[in-house]
């Protein structure tokens, strides 16, 4: 059971990474990831600073692992309203996924959570729904993470999008969620602890293969 995380990335070629809601870590996670399986990293719909910049500084990934943002508005708001002001649509056909190259793995980060809307019609969930990769769902280690993350696995599921496994960023061992979201929705649980220094790639290895 080790190394239970690292087959099921290896099993994988690429993930969707969505979340709870905005805030709760999807950028940080990617770029743990997209470091472990050097692979390449896409966020199709980008509002505000560019998450990219942050992976790239945080994984020492050159360029090339990256591909540029289909979508990206200046106004860090909801993606419809950043379109909104930019007098422009998000157009769900638009967004295809990028050419991987040399590269075996791909990291998808949407903006948000699963129902972060595109436009009026369309919503994150309808992407991840696109580009049927498996969906991993960032949650914080905070109250409130039950319902955010049985809410989210289960309009996911409901939907037909599958669930790779949860990340429960910055894990405290005195929580009660790893447990209580192992239990109710009987899915693996990857525990990350809050670190002051993004970990190295040795690090993360361990944090991946020692988490179940």
């Amino acid at each position: 059971m080790g190394r239970f995380f690292e087959k099921i990335i290896n099993s994988s070629d690429g993930f969707f990474i969505t979340a709870t809601g905005t805030s709760v870590g999807k950028t940080y996670i990617s770029a743990l990831l997209l470091k472990y399986t050097g692979g390449l990293y896409l966020k199709p719909v980008q509002t505000g600073t560019k998450d990219s910049d942050t992976v790239k500084k945080l994984s020492k990934l050159n360029k090339y692992h990256f591909s540029e943002e289909i979508y990206h508005f200046s106004n860090a708001v909801a993606p419809n309203i950043a379109a909104e002001r930019n007098n422009d649509v998000i157009e769900i056909d638009k967004i295809a996924l990028p050419n991987l190259n040399e590269h075996k793995f791909l990291i998808i980060e949407g903006a948000g959570g699963i129902y972060a809307p595109l436009s009026n019609n369309y919503f994150m969930i309808d992407l991840i729904k696109k580009f049927s990769l498996p969906a991993i769902i960032v949650a914080e280690d905070i109250l409130g993470t039950l319902n955010h993350t049985i809410m989210t696995y289960k309009a996911l599921t409901q939907n037909r999008c599958k669930v790779a496994f949860i990340v429960l960023n910055k894990y405290s061992p005195e929580s009660y969620n790893f447990r209580c979201l192992s239990e109710i929705i009987k899915i693996p649980v990857l525990r990350v602890p809050y670190y002051k220094n993004f970990p190295g790639i040795h690090k993360i290895r361990e944090i991946i293969n020692e988490s179940i």
